[in-house]
């Protein structure tokens, strides 16, 4: 298989999670992965999240358990050759109080051999902190 560019990736990557296909976000991972939520964010605890295995049980597990409604597809991809920034909102509703979140994210993804290799994830940590508030 030829290798694919940056963006190409990184766009299957979000379509694949936006359609909620985990097996095809997963397909796009390197096993040398180097994946960090931001920091002070609910998600960040594990960071790294050093393989796709991680990932899935540190991140979209936890996402599915933690979150109703959720939705993050970006709005906006910047295109860098093998970076690719991200800019979206990341939305839903926090399950342990019903109060909703919509946080403006930023993630720099890093693509090498067709594979993602390195994910930021920048956030509204204090939007999202709201929401996990009582009262």
């Amino acid at each position: 298989m030829s290798e694919q560019t940056g963006i190409v990736v990184v766009k299957k990557f979000y379509d694949s999670f936006v359609q909620g296909d985990i097996e095809a976000v997963v397909s796009t991972l390197s096993d040398n992965l180097d994946w960090r939520e931001s920091e002070n964010f609910l998600l960040g605890d594990r960071n790294p999240y050093l393989s796709p295995a991680a990932v899935v049980e540190g991140v979209f597990n936890r996402i599915a358990r933690e979150f109703q409604d959720y939705q993050a597809g970006p709005t906006e991809l910047i295109d860098a050759g093998d970076v690719v920034v991200a800019v979206g909102r990341s939305k839903g509703i926090m399950a342990s109080t019903g109060k909703p979140f919509d946080a403006q994210y930023m993630h720099v993804v890093r693509v090498a051999n067709g594979k993602i290799v390195s994910f930021q994830q920048l956030i509204d940590t204090l939007e999202v902190w709201r929401s996990q508030q009582v009262g």
